[in-house]
């Protein structure tokens, strides 16, 4: 949960970040880029990254049918993790981008703050694609672990 929390504030730091040079710059192409494409990329991201963690899963379960001591509980739960986090940023997409286009609700900064979390979730995706991509090599790591210790048992 530290992590976590550990992320968010970072992202919220990056994001602002972002949302304010393209301010200074005044420049409206990432924050209409954004508005008119984050969901169609986060569901793209979202199927990437269930693809990724199906061939993870599978061969972790080659793993496990090698070395049945292993334990992946822990690596399937961040995996689980990883595919609930990605469908609540789709959410909180969704959401900002109806509050940030209604007419009804009006607020101070409406779109500076609608924009700093819409970075902030492609920001936060771009974060879990790349956890993602570095299991894939733990993996291949492991795999590799096992193919030595065979050839050396033999």
């Amino acid at each position: 949960m530290k992590e976590h929390l550990k992320n968010i504030s970072f992202i919220l730091v990056v994001s602002s970040s972002v949302v304010f040079f393209c301010n200074y710059l005044e420049t409206q192409f990432l924050f209409l880029y954004l508005s008119n494409n984050l969901i169609s990329l986060l569901l793209t991201l979202l199927a990437i990254n269930t693809a990724t963690l199906g061939l993870i899963a599978s061969k972790m379960q080659d793993i496990v049918v090698s070395k049945p001591d292993f334990n992946f509980t822990r690596t399937i739960n961040e995996m689980k993790i990883s595919l609930l986090e990605q469908i609540i940023l789709i959410c909180i997409s969704i959401l900002t981008l109806i509050l940030q286009s209604s007419k009804i609700i009006i607020y101070n900064n409406k779109d500076l703050v609608s924009n700093i979390i819409l970075v902030g979730v492609l920001v936060y995706s771009i974060n879990i694609l790349w956890d993602t991509g570095k299991g894939v090599f733990v993996v291949i790591e492991e795999l590799q672990k096992l193919r030595n210790n065979d050839d050396n048992n033999k």
